[in-house]
């Protein structure tokens, strides 16, 4: 058995009411090449986006820098200078903008589950219209940073500029909640590297959840969303936090309401996918826009293209720890993490703990085991661990080295760190080299909405 190393941090998504099983996939090599750019079409055929050693995605459409307006009236998005790309390391030393989204929330044992964007659709008075061929759009080129591996963009859901353009609207506009108070952007703020600095996110009416909210970033690698990977794609993800009482606290029907009644919405829900607003038809907006959220083109990334000095000393000697003492065994380059779930331990002291996967396959080996998260961009995106519990790096990569806590649950897998028996000073150079694992991302400004 190939032993494992649990993680340091969230790294997936918002939390909702969408219970779907998923397992993890196989990551792909950290030599594999790209291949040529694939963009995405409309007659539904699979792309895969290209290789790019320096560039991450552009923006489909100029930004503005018009903080978001929430009216009716308001005008169109005007063109603005395309958004910058920024190293991920400034992202916690900037101000959050406008309060960013839905944060991972467990939802309650008798909260059915939300169901599927195309349960969902087929539902909504819009049925006859979804199966309509939407119009083509214009193909969006999404370009991959170094050191990632190309990005398979599903068949049914090929990229487009104004498709991007409509999702990062959805994304940043509170009216997709049941008040008006909660956006995707709430928990997952561009300024905080796509997370929030909170334990565990406020929800609706100031409920407040129990799971940390992940980082958007490269969650579009992850075989499964959220931390107990309910949600098998990015899509299904998306619609999960709208219906959870204690996140968003809305209905399919009154988010397709409260977006219906905004003219600019129907009209570009018809212009990109030949309907009006679905369920079905926001989530794939969402979640094209949410593809175009990767961090590579770090020094790490950089020192295995060729560039020695790309990395510290210290991190030199904290990546030959990394690879040598079990922790690559879980969080497996080049997306640092295998996608796995095991149990660490975190949190299985409470009087009531949180079962984790357990919750979704109903196994008692799941109790207490959460999906281990991306280490890219961890020393940006804490506090750590499902919950949310451990506030800095430093604390987190030594509650791993001691092979986390004990309980009847815990994963074997963490006995081959525990045996490593790191040093403190062999700790510290770990640390300097996660900090070696932030790279660019897109800082994106919340849009003028409609």
């Amino acid at each position: 058995m190939k032993t494992h190393w649990h993680d340091v941090l969230g790294v997936v998504l918002i939390g909702g009411g969408l219970i779907l099983f998923a397992t993890g996939c196989p990551t792909p090599p950290a030599d594999e090449e790209a291949p040529a750019s694939t963009t995405g079409s409309d007659d539904g055929a699979a792309a895969t986006a290209t290789q790019s050693e320096s560039e991450m995605p552009a923006e489909p459409v100029a930004e503005s820098a018009t903080p978001a307006v929430e009216s009716e009236a308001a005008p169109p998005a005007e063109p603005a200078p395309a958004e910058q790309q920024k190293p991920g390391p400034a992202a916690e030393a900037q101000p959050a903008a406008e309060p960013a989204a839905q944060p991972e929330m467990t939802p309650p044992a008798a909260e059915a589950p939300a169901g599927n964007a195309q349960s969902a659709a087929e539902a909504s008075p819009a049925e006859s219209s979804a199966a309509q061929t939407p119009p083509a759009g214009t193909p969006y080129e999404l370009k991959i940073p170094l050191g990632l591996p190309p990005l398979e963009i599903p068949a049914d859901n090929p990229m487009t500029v104004e498709k991007i353009e409509l999702g990062k609207m959805l994304f940043f506009d509170k009216r997709v909640s049941k008040d008006g108070t909660l956006s995707c952007a709430t928990c997952h703020d561009p300024q905080m590297a796509w997370a929030e600095h909170t334990p565990t996110s406020k929800g609706i009416h100031d409920q407040i959840g129990d799971r940390n909210a992940p980082t958007v970033i490269n969650a579009a690698y992850a075989a499964a969303q959220f931390w107990d990977g309910r949600a098998a794609t990015l899509e299904d993800q998306a619609l999960g936090p709208v219906a959870n009482p204690i996140e968003m606290g809305n209905t399919m029907e009154g988010m397709m309401q409260n977006l219906d009644a905004v003219p600019q919405y129907r009209e570009l829900f018809q212009k990109v996918f030949g309907t009006g607003v679905t369920p079905e038809s926001f989530a794939k907006a969402v979640a094209a826009f949410e593809r175009t959220v990767l961090s590579g083109d770090s020094p790490y990334d950089r020192f295995k293209a060729g560039q020695e000095d790309a990395l510290t000393d210290a991190q030199k000697r904290g990546l030959e720890l990394f690879e040598n003492s079990g922790c690559a065994d879980c969080h497996t380059p080049p997306l640092f993490s295998s996608y796995d779930y095991y149990n660490a331990g975190v949190g299985m002291d409470k009087e009531k703990p949180d079962q984790g996967r357990k919750a979704v396959t109903g196994e008692d080996y799941d109790m207490g085991a959460f999906r281990v998260p991306s280490l890219r961009e961890v020393a940006n995106t804490g506090p750590y661990f499902h919950d949310g519990s451990v506030a800095g790096l430093e604390e987190a990569v030594a509650l791993m080295a001691a092979g986390g806590k004990d309980n009847p649950h815990r994963s074997v897998e963490f006995d081959t760190v525990r045996e490593a028996k790191l040093t403190p000073e062999q700790q510290k150079d770990i640390v300097e080299f996660l900090k070696a694992l932030s790279g660019t991302y897109p800082m994106t400004e919340p849009p003028q909405l409609p």
